[in-house]
Parts: C-alpha cells; sequence; structure tokens
C-alpha cells in the first residue's frame, strides 16, 4: 500500500478537528464555560473567525490559549474556566467528522497500523472517542498529555515509533492544526492537511502545504492510496 509513490506502513492522527467536529459545539462549549464566570464572549468570537479566515495559529491546547481570550485572568481563574469548559465538553460531546469511521475501518481491514497523537489527557481521549462511537482500542498507540512532550514538539511522536518501529518515511501524519504541521515535519513524517477543523487551504498552502496533500477531510484520503 502506497501514498504518494512511498509505502504507508503507519497513518498518524489528530483527534480534535481530523476525527472528531470540533466546530459543531466548541463554540457553544467555551460559551457555557464563559458564561458561568461572567466572561465577555467577544473574544471567542473574534478568535474563531480569525482561525476561518487563517490570520492566526492559534494554540496546541486550551491552557495555553485561555488567558489570550481574557489576558486579565490570573491563572486560579483560567483554571476554573477550563475545568467549566471540560464539564461543558461532557455535557455536549464532539460528533465525528463525517465518513470517519467508515475510513478507521477501511485502513485497519488492509492492516495498516493506526496511532493518535493529540494534547488532550487520556481521560479526555477516551470520553471524546467513545462518546463519538470510537474505540480507542482501534489505535494501536496514543501520544497524550500524559507522555511528556505536547505538539508541536516532534518528540509527541515518539511513544508512536516506540510502539510501531516503521521507517519515518513511511509513515503519515494527517492534521487540521498548525502544530500538527510542525510536529510531522520535525518529526520528518509526510504531513496531509484536513480542512474539517476550521483552517482554510489558503493557510496551509502559506505554510508550504502541497495543493494535493491537503483534503476536504479524512474520508478523502483512502483515495489517494495506491496497492
Amino acid at each position: 500500500m502506497k501514498l504518494f509513490g512511498k509505502p504507508l506502513e503507519l497513518l498518524i492522527l489528530d483527534v480534535d478537528g481530523t476525527l472528531l467536529d470540533l466546530w459543531a459545539c466548541f463554540r457553544q462549549n467555551l460559551v457555557t464555560a464563559a458564561r458561568r464566570l461572567s466572561l465577555p464572549i467577544k473574544p471567542i468570537d473574534e478568535y474563531l473567525t480569525n482561525v476561518r479566515l487563517g490570520t492566526v495559529h492559534g494554540e496546541a491546547a486550551l491552557s495555553d490559549g485561555i488567558r489570550k481570550f481574557w489576558p486579565w485572568l490570573n491563572a486560579e481563574q483560567a483554571a476554573i474556566f477550563e475545568k467549566n469548559f471540560r464539564d461543558a465538553e461532557l455535557e455536549n460531546p464532539y460528533p465525528v467528522v463525517s465518513g470517519i469511521l467508515e475510513t478507521i475501518q477501511w485502513f485497519r481491514e488492509r492492516g495498516v497500523p493506526l496511532a493518535l497523537c493529540t494534547t488532550n489527557d487520556w481521560g479526555t481521549l477516551e470520553h471524546r472517542l467513545r462518546s463519538a462511537g470510537i474505540d480507542p482500542l482501534w489505535f494501536t498507540e496514543a501520544s497524550t498529555a500524559e507522555d511528556g512532550y505536547r505538539k508541536p514538539d516532534p518528540r509527541a511522536l515518539d511513544p508512536i515509533f516506540t510502539t510501531v518501529p516503521v521507517p519515518r518515511i513511511h509513515a503519515a501524519y494527517v492534521g487540521d492544526w498548525y502544530p500538527d504541521i510542525g510536529t510531522a515535519r520535525g518529526g520528518g513524517v509526510r504531513f496531509i492537511a484536513v480542512l474539517s477543523g476550521g483552517i482554510p487551504r489558503q493557510a496551509f498552502l502559506r505554510e508550504g502545504v502541497p495543493e494535493d496533500h491537503i483534503l476536504e477531510r479524512l474520508a478523502d484520503l483512502p483515495k489517494l492510496i495506491t496497492e
């Protein structure tokens, strides 16, 4: 099995925005958490608009970006907001991106190991996957917050290649966010962008991602596979 003429022996997947439709509930969950602390909503909407315009890079993890929404928050208040946001996510989980379940099974049936690379902790990851009908056991390995290195640090990929010791040139990383690009490139892995996370095509092109490496969603990837 080949992707762009090279063997595909491992497929690494981002989670939020790649497997899960973050945009379906993300704003609602942010707003729910903000209202519990009587925080203004305008910074949330400005940020999400700029993401869709491709004018901001954002942060790899919510904890890194909260005080960019509301710079006056202290560390304790930011932690309370994050707790409220996680509670909102439990109440209002993210659905899968269209075609994800079928695509996961397509690769599994063909014997391609699947791995996850996320900034989520394991408990959050498991809840998000199971709420969307995705079994965590479908994945050979998952690099999570507990592994010590977060995207875009390419060392976030090390646990995956320890478990699946294939040449990195024979792996591909699919993601929807700027830290995914940095992780893949720094780790020597081919990067495939998906637009399901909200970042526009022109933003990926500006980052040097080739046009034919940008897909609407993960479900389009099997069309690029050759036997």
